[in-house]
């Protein structure tokens, strides 16, 4: 029975008007819909799954499925303050002889070892359908823009590493050559992630002395990325809903709900271990990257966990190039209701410890979380880290294929350039604290800016 009927029926059951007044309101205020789909589909329920939004077939992820009003705030209340007095500009306008533009803004840089024409990076997506089918138009476009992409885990193990396992799906080989094969002169880079399940083929192995791939390593285009955790579900592993015939070619690596092999359902649920760590584990882990693949670059993946700045500062001092922060609206292929609700600091509090570990770390900082525009992406450079972009991307790719994705990055750019200008700068590391203001004095003083009404 549908949740709207059950409710229905519930309605009926009151017959005076009080009673139905006070039922309609304790209708309003507690979650009967959600209570009603675990009744009603058991665990199921806990994933964000409807008969509308198949996994594989929607974009999922932190917040898009809460319809209650955010617990915590958001670069929503974060303002990008201009001045009048621009000593900047004034300096730009000699250098140049004439008044500054936007256009005179320089987006390129570097992040984690790797040039990029563009203040950001693309997420390390992994296997999900959904994006895999697109990937290859998502990763041409952002070589020939210039900018650092990600491989997520899983992709090798799932789709295969150099041969597809399914005609309409690319497999790992086929991701990472259709960036390297299209890089732009000077720029980017790919980073690669390895899951638990991915270490049982040797991935990184098989990457480090590909044929294919080591002429890109010699150039230094390549970086391993540790998966340390993700925005959605810090501290959980993979989950993933495939069907009877994926799930029993799976059947040795992952743990599945049913054993396919005994059970015949249409779809099983896929869980992949989050690994185990420890100060020790991680130090030898970075360490053991850098002794077997001296040539590569290594990024860390972080979730959004309280102990960022401890963490930080260890891959600080084991040389890591890169660490990438997700904030708890960063999206994730499938995560349980409660853990996009409940689960791990939001991107805000992620930004307020990244301004304060910069002043003592010398580390490159990317974050992500619910990054769309270039507002988002400028107030992200003030706390002193790059971009991660991760769902415009792929919605950028089904709406104009590759093309749509080079666009989408044409505006974004010319967003940057609009916003650094306006506060009369005309270098990203230029941006600082002082560029931004919180509309809340007591997140204000949380972030250490200042407020809009000082």
């Amino acid at each position: 029975m549908k949740t709207s009927s059950i409710i229905s029926l519930l309605l009926r059951l009151f017959r005076k008007p009080s009673a139905l007044q006070s039922f309609r309101k304790f209708v309003q205020q507690y979650p009967v819909e959600e209570l009603v789909s675990k009744a009603t589909k058991g665990r199921q329920a806990i994933f964000p799954l409807s008969e509308l939004d198949e996994f594989g077939k929607a974009i999922l992820g932190a917040p898009i499925y809460l319809e209650a009003p955010l617990r915590y705030d958001t670069l929503e209340k974060i303002l990008i303050v201009p001045p009048l007095y621009t000593p900047l500009r004034l300096k730009k306008m000699e250098d140049l002889m004439r008044e500054p533009l936007f256009t005179d803004v320089e987006t390129t840089c570097t992040i984690g070892g790797f040039s990029s024409s563009l203040p950001v990076a693309v997420a390390s997506m992994g296997s999900t359908p959904v994006y895999n089918k697109i990937s290859l138009a998502v990763s041409k476009a952002s070589a020939k823009i210039g900018i650092p992409i990600g491989i997520g885990e899983n992709v090798a193990t799932v789709w295969g590493y150099s041969k597809r396992v399914k005609p309409s799906q690319p497999c790992f080989k086929e991701r990472i050559m259709a960036y390297l094969d299209n890089l732009r002169d000077g720029f980017g880079g790919v980073f690669i992630q390895q899951s638990v399940e991915d270490a049982y083929d040797e991935l990184w192995n098989r990457v480090y002395s590909d044929p294919d791939i080591t002429p890109y390593i010699y150039e230094g285009k390549v970086a391993f990325e540790v998966k340390l955790g993700q925005g959605a579900k810090p501290g959980l592993g993979g989950e993933t809903f495939v069907e009877r015939e994926t799930a029993l070619r799976l059947s040795e690596k992952y743990s599945f709900d049913a054993d396919p092999k005994t059970t015949n359902k249409q779809m099983y649920e896929r869980h992949s271990a989050p690994g185990t760590y420890t100060p020790e584990i991680l130090r030898s882990m970075i360490r053991l990257l850098h002794n077997n693949y001296p040539r590569a670059k290594i990024w860390i993946k972080f979730g959004p966990y309280r102990d960022l700045a401890d963490v930080a500062a260890l891959c600080d001092e084991e040389k890591v190039d890169a660490f990438w922060v997700d904030g708890k609206e960063g999206g994730t292929g499938l995560s349980p209701v409660t853990a996009l609700k409940d689960l791990g600091l939001p991107l805000l509090a992620v930004l307020g410890k990244i301004s304060r570990l910069k002043q003592r770390v010398d580390m490159d900082f990317i974050c992500s979380g619910r990054i769309i525009d270039g507002g988002d992406a400028v107030k992200v450079l003030c706390f002193g880290a790059f971009a991660g972009i991760g769902r415009p991307v792929v919605v950028a790719a089904y709406a104009n294929g590759g093309d749509g994705v080079e666009k989408y990055f044409e505006a974004l750019k010319t967003e940057i350039q609009l916003l650094t200008s306006a506060v009369g700068k005309y270098r990203l590391q230029d941006l600082g604290l002082e560029d931004v203001a919180a509309v809340d004095r007591q997140l204000a003083l949380d972030l250490g800016i200042r407020s809009v009404y000082d």
